[in-house]
């Protein structure tokens, strides 16, 4: 057994907070070094998640290496440096996160005689796991985490993922080798893994814009489920439990329902929780009524001042710094801002294939890099808001779906049919001509894509799959896609609409158990990994989001209104005009984005005879939707920048080594 001196990486380079990785080899035929070479080459690749130390342990009789990153936010001592070995040397821990309620746990196994050499979380996990067992360690822990655990007796490796899904985590496995990473780029070190393109995991990325657990972009690559962990033995059985299900809580009902108290007493705790730190603390603040709501609470905690940070766009349509800037005011923040010129986006736009180690296409993964660059100047750890649009109701798309529930599934069939007809009947154009003469709300520009999008979405009287496509890039990814077949996921399943009868509760469901951790988690851990700054998310405290499935539906939406109870807390601390006005997003100008700088690019990867030798994509049909764009007969952005992310993320995969 060997245990590598802990180390510190050069100065010079520009990372990012914690990563851990291993494998288990099977056979037993790797030498120490091999497994302390492998091992280490893993750490490395993930050398952004954690600058501060790395450490590699290994077990030569067993097979097995486990290699940690870390960035230091508690307990900054060589102590807490990691893999750590529990103080009966039964188990060794690599650990990825934050457990908000250590002190609380720690101070219950002190009253049970366990004693401590650090002041870390890490030690408080590893010396729980020891005294209580694992399974009751993870329901005691309160935070966003992603933990792999050795135990040396029973020779068995246990990784588990948080909750929500906060952290994430990937596992591999091929019969001789079980490995496990932060992320997929750590595998790359290993030479016995072959990375073969799942294209009915691409056909799901085409649609969604990003890949669905358990998926991932590989065969044989999968990312754990949020709520469960996997055990893996010497025998090569691999177990999958589940400790928490959304499902549950969204469905089993409480004797009393959450109200104002219960919702503002968890926000208060969660957010003090989540102010522990050791280094500089700062905030999120977009103007927005879940990020405002938490630097109220957070600035009202504080005696000194917290650091708030936007960014700004000189184009007023994409631009929400100046109500971000008056709240600061108000609440008395140390308040900071940058502005830029959308041109400053081409910088990052080749980074995205670095960044993301999947393809990953949500447009405003662009602005999230920028305002975690600028944040990091000051703190290590900042506090986001994400998680408050899910829970409470706050996407127009819900009030969309109410909506279109009246106006279109309750109409007779012969009446969606002609409707259909009509919007087909007369040629884009008219439509555009027609949008200009019509309130804003309705017309404009895209009125003639907005009419047949919804003409897609009335062909259809099945509300499971209305959902499906009013979040879709395309109805059928198979078009563009060379493969028969798409990924069937759980989470369009007819089973819900009996779990769920409120197409709003459905859709508020889907996007806390899918886009919430695989699009807006995925984007923030991501961005904010890149600038060695830890991002934490105070809605997605799992008691606070307990108690948000438990609250009367009118007190989260009502008459086209959502965040109802956020609003009403949000009154304790700002007058109703500083945030009281239309939700606007995290966007950027996409399709003058495409049109003005990526449009060479775009047509080069489209029409180059070198990207048919991919047998990805069916590239006529991508030429077909790039020239209606660029005509302005349609508007295809999304699905333009989906195609085109993925091809910098291929280049990037590609050309990157260990």
């Amino acid at each position: 057994m060997v245990r590598i001196k802990q180390a510190r990486p050069s100065k010079l380079i520009y990372n990012l907070m914690c990563g851990i990785s291993g494998f288990i080899n099977f056979s037993k035929n790797l030498s120490k070094q091999d497994l302390e070479k492998f091992g280490l080459k893993m750490s490395q690749s993930l050398h952004k998640r954690g600058p501060d130390s790395f450490g590699v342990w290994s077990d030569e009789n067993n097979g097995i290496s486990l290699s940690h990153r870390r960035l230091s936010i508690i307990d900054l001592s060589v102590k807490s440096n990691q893999p750590m070995i529990s103080s009966n040397r039964r188990y060794v821990l690599v650990y990825n996160g934050e457990v908000y309620n250590y002190l609380e746990i720690r101070k219950k196994l002190e009253d049970l005689d366990v004693r401590f050499k650090t002041t870390s979380d890490t030690e408080v996990i590893l010396e729980s796991v020891s005294k209580l067992g694992l399974e009751k360690t993870i329901k005691e822990i309160n935070g966003m985490f992603a933990f792999a655990i050795w135990d040396k007796n029973e020779k068995k490796l246990f990784l588990v993922r948080d909750r929500i899904g906060i952290k994430p985590l990937y596992w591999y496995y091929n019969g001789n080798y079980f490995a496990f990473a932060s992320e997929i780029r750590a595998f790359k070190a290993l030479p016995w893994i072959n990375f073969e393109i799942d294209k009915e995991s691409l056909s799901s990325y085409v649609r969604l814009n990003y890949i669905p657990a358990p998926h991932s972009i590989f065969k044989k690559i999968f990312k754990i489920l949020p709520g469960n962990f996997i055990e893996v033995d010497n025998t090569k059985q691999i177990k999958k439990t589940s400790f928490w299900s959304l499902k549950k809580v969204a469905t089993i009902k409480k004797s009393t329902s959450s109200d104002f108290n219960t919702i503002k007493d968890d926000l208060e705790r969660s957010i003090s929780y989540q102010m522990r730190s050791d280094v500089p603390l700062g905030i999120f603040l977009s103007g927005g009524i879940d990020s405002s709501l938490i630097a109220c609470i957070a600035q009202s905690q504080s005696n000194k001042k917290i650091n708030t940070f936007t960014i700004g766009f000189k184009d007023s349509a994409f631009n929400e710094a100046k109500y971000a800037k008056e709240i600061a005011k108000f609440i008395g923040t140390s308040h900071n801002e940058e502005y830029f010129e959308f041109s400053d986006l081409n910088n990052l736009i080749e980074k995205m294939g670095e960044v993301y180690d999947e393809p990953f296409a949500d447009s405003s993964q662009l602005p999230t890099l920028l305002l975690s660059q600028i944040t990091k100047k000051k703190v290590k750890v900042a506090l986001s808001g994400d998680g408050g649009d899910e829970l409470f109701g706050g996407y127009y798309r819900y009030f969309l779906a109410e909506k279109y529930k009246k106006w279109i599934f309750d109409q007779p069939e012969i009446f969606k049919i002609l409707l259909s007809k009509i919007i087909h009947l007369m040629p884009l154009a008219f439509w555009k001509v027609v949008g200009n003469f019509l309130p804003s709300k309705f017309g404009g520009k895209q009125f003639g894509d907005k009419l047949y999008k919804l003409s897609n979405l009335i062909d259809n009287i099945d509300e499971t799959v209305f959902h499906k496509r009013i979040v879709s890039n395309i109805n059928e990814p198979r078009d563009l896609v060379n493969s028969n077949k798409e990924k069937q996921f759980s989470l369009f399943d007819k089973e819900l609409e009996s779990l769920f009868p409120n197409i709003i509760s459905r859709m508020q469901f889907i996007d806390t158990l899918s886009y919430l951790p695989d699009d807006l988690l995925t984007k923030v851990d991501r961005a904010s990994m890149y600038c060695s700054l830890e991002v934490r998310v105070p809605f997605l405290d799992h008691k606070l989001v307990e108690n948000a499935w438990n609250l009367p539906f009118e007190q989260k939406i009502k008459k086209n209104e959502g965040k109802i109870i956020l609003k009403k807390i949000l009154k304790n601390y700002l007058p109703k005009q500083l945030f009281d006005r239309p939700k606007m997003g995290f966007g950027i100008p996409l399709s003058n984005l495409i049109a003005k700088s990526l449009n060479k690019r775009i047509d080069y990867f489209i029409n180059s005879s070198e990207f048919k030798n991919q047998n990805l994509f069916d590239l006529n049909q991508y030429k077909i939707r790039w020239d209606e764009h660029s005509s302005g007969k349609r508007n295809w952005q999304f699905l333009i920048w989906n195609f085109f992310v993925f091809q910098l993320w291929y280049e990037n995969w590609n050309k990157s080594k260990v």
